[in-house]
């Protein structure tokens, strides 16, 4: 799994019978191809030459990865069943008639240089039977932490947050940003790739104006199904957020920090019954301010899975690995109630080896 925040590479082995974490990894993004996909992201033109090579360096380098992690665990190809590969998402247009989604990275150059059937395409085939393709994540968070007769929340804090409530029904929805523009903003102005335990925002004063006017974005107010990414939420959205105030760069990640806050904390309070508990994963577990403020702000226990026995950096790696086993097995998922899908359905494309 790549993910929004565009930062590397991240590998899981698991075992789905029962359903456990067997070992993880990370890779980092070499700079050269980081800074040529946030690029793309960011609307840079490139010709059909240059799409079809950065696709294909991009399967070199999950290539890499997944080859670096089995030599690391002594792994052969024939004890894998398959690589669930998600792919970096260039392209996220829920809102477009038909909806795309576009992940680069080569599934077909990963199963070859592995030796091992690569599961892939897991959005768009969401989106060919009328979904918006993300997100993905509840149906693995439902499989992992649903209580009989408890209402429980899953937040993952990547570079968009997403939400999954899980009661009576499974609903899940991406709130908004959470990562892609903290970190964006800390790197536009202090060269950091990130705002370490948000020590930055820490010493900036929220702008009320400004989280005011970034709140009555219309995306916070519609009803799900509905799913975001870097296309709608970047510096231009913010730039026009804030054109007319005159703002510290701290001052704004201190604002940027509450809107994830308080965007959770709107999106929560439709939920009923309420949540008697949120469990954090993803990125934004790491940064202290952001895990701080929702403990004080939300109406439940706020906690990081780690406290259930899993690291919050692994959950969307290990939901590629899940959703590739239960490819293999033909077993439906259900995200109807997520995607706005119009049924369960296989999710992924097999490319053999």
């Amino acid at each position: 799994m790549s993910g929004t925040s565009v930062d590397g590479i991240d590998v899981a082995l698991i075992d789905d019978d029962p359903l456990r974490l067997l070992a993880s990894d990370y890779m980092a993004f070499d700079p050269s191809l980081r800074s040529k996909l946030l690029a793309l992201i960011q609307n840079k033109a490139l010709t059909a030459m240059e799409m079809a090579r950065l696709d294909a360096d991009l399967g070199q380098a999950y290539s890499h990865a997944i080859l670096a992690f089995m030599d690391k665990h002594q792994l052969s190809p024939r004890s894998i069943q398959a690589i669930g590969l998600h792919g970096q998402t260039i392209a996220h247009l829920p809102d477009n008639t038909p909806s795309n989604s576009w992940q680069l990275g080569h599934p077909a150059w990963v199963a070859a240089q592995t030796g091992i059937a690569v599961i892939s395409d897991f959005r768009r085939t969401d989106m060919a039977h009328g979904g918006q393709g993300a997100p993905l994540a509840p149906a693995l968070h439902e499989a992992l932490f649903k209580k009989q007769g408890q209402s429980i929340a899953v937040l993952n804090l990547g570079g968009i947050a997403n939400l999954t409530i899980i009661n009576q029904q499974l609903i899940g929805f991406d709130v908004g940003p959470a990562n892609c523009l903290l970190d964006e903003w800390c790197y536009l102005h202090t060269g950091n790739d990130y705002d370490h335990n948000g020590e930055w925002a820490k010493s900036g004063q929220l702008s009320s104006q400004l989280l005011t006017a970034m709140l009555a974005d219309p995306y916070f107010q519609q009803a799900p199904p509905k799913s975001t990414g870097r296309e709608y939420f970047n510096q231009q959205w913010l730039n026009k957020q804030r054109r007319d105030l005159s703002l510290s760069a701290a001052d704004v990640q201190a604002t940027l920090a509450a809107l994830v806050v308080a965007s959770v904390d709107q999106a929560l309070s439709h939920s009923k019954p309420a949540p008697e508990q949120l469990i954090v994963v993803g990125g934004g577990v790491h940064n202290r301010l952001l895990m701080e403020c929702l403990k004080k702000t939300l109406d439940c226990q706020v906690i990081s899975s780690v406290e259930k026995g899993l690291s919050p950096d692994d959950i969307e790696a290990m939901l590629m690995a899940w959703l590739a086993a239960r490819h293999c097995r033909g077993q439906k998922t259900d995200l109807q109630s997520v995607t706005g899908c119009r049924q369960a359905h296989v999710y992924g494309i097999r490319y053999d080896a």
